[in-house]
């Protein structure tokens, strides 16, 4: 019988498909391994190997979120590089409404 926090985690996993709307066959593709492997941890069947837990964490899986349930909190960093990103896609839009309404002025 698997422990409260094993049935947790492979709750928290399901649930993390389930939001990423990815199909098992498609997962496990991603991240090299078997159909049947991934379905055996889905199921409780089978438990997270660390050579699988490594995979989810390089194709950018939130482990620690998935093996201890607290979020991962992201850092002013990471905030500022995506306000900077934001805004150098809102300069090219604008960018380009303005060659638009050139274009449709002519």
């Amino acid at each position: 019988m698997k422990r409260k926090q094993d049935i947790e985690i492979i709750e928290r996993f399901q649930t993390l498909i389930r939001d990423k709307q990815i199909s098992q066959m498609d997962l496990a593709k991603e991240l090299g391994f078997s159909r049947t492997y991934l379905s055996s941890i889905i199921t409780g069947r089978s438990d997270f190997s660390g050579a699988f837990i490594k995979a989810l964490f390089k194709k950018g899986w939130p482990v620690k979120y998935l093996m201890t349930g607290k979020k991962e909190v992201e850092d002013a960093d990471v905030w500022q590089k995506r306000a900077l990103k934001a805004e150098e896609k809102l300069k090219l839009l604008e960018h380009y409404i303005e060659r638009l309404e050139k274009l449709v002025k002519k």
